[in-house]
């Protein structure tokens, strides 16, 4: 079974969670880097070419780094990734939810990662990401060079409101994003409205500009059931 397949049905079984569109060699993977405990993984494995990964991500901002177990045909390997917006100095002190090791049957799979990794994994991530809040209720909007934006977020509401609402979250950064397949014109179009449905939400939004930052206070709430949408 394929990566990919392997974690799409994997999906299927977990709700909240959601592949990853395409598979993603190992080999110098800067998502790696965000792996929060691996398990039974050599450091070793990351020199290979010919192995791919996959992701799982959660609404919370939580992801998990599937991948093939070395020497171990049959198995595969569920990594806790870091929480979205933190990193390893937002998690020293916490028990890191640990790595295991699943067989490619994905019903089995699915209930040992529910026995085994994921009930602990939620509990300590909320932790980590409200150390790594820059502000109260702040989320930050920065633009990278194609001005496309990426947030970062301490908040779990605000996380789920933007992955639940079209963002995808990056691996190797932690930051929500949107696809790139959009246009820009669509891509305005997303901002404004996860913007504009985070501000009724209580947050404060700070854009960041190459002529400096601007701030975008609450405003008053409207009504939680018209949503963010995509």
């Amino acid at each position: 079974m394929h990566i990919t397949e392997f974690t799409d049905t994997l999906a299927e079984r977990l709700p909240g969670w959601r592949p990853s569109s395409t598979a993603v060699a190992i080999a110098d993977d800067p998502a790696a880097n965000r792996i929060w405990d691996s398990g039974s993984l050599p450091y070793a494995s990351f020199e290979t070419d010919d192995v791919e990964r996959s992701v799982l991500t959660h609404h919370w901002g939580l992801q998990l780094y599937v991948m093939p177990r070395p020497h171990r045909p049959g198995e595969y390997l569920a990594l806790p990734m870091l929480p979205a917006n933190t990193s390893h100095q937002h998690v020293r002190g916490l028990r890191a939810p640990r790595g295991i090791a699943v067989p490619a049957d994905p019903v089995r799979a699915t209930a040992l990662l529910k026995r085994r990794l994921l009930h602990d994994y939620r509990f300590t991530s909320p932790t980590a990401i409200r150390r790594s809040s820059p502000g109260h209720l702040q989320v930050h909007v920065a633009f990278d060079a194609d001005r496309r934006p990426r947030i970062r977020s301490g908040y779990i509401g605000a996380n789920s409101a933007l992955l639940r609402g079209g963002f995808l979250l990056d691996p190797a950064t932690g930051e929500c994003h949107l696809p790139d397949t959009l246009t820009p014109t669509q891509t305005r179009h997303q901002l404004v409205r996860a913007v504009q449905y985070l501000r009724h939400r209580d947050f404060h939004i700070v854009m960041h500009y190459a002529e400096g930052p601007r701030s975008h206070p609450p405003l008053p709430r409207v009504n939680p059931r018209k949503g963010m949408g995509r």
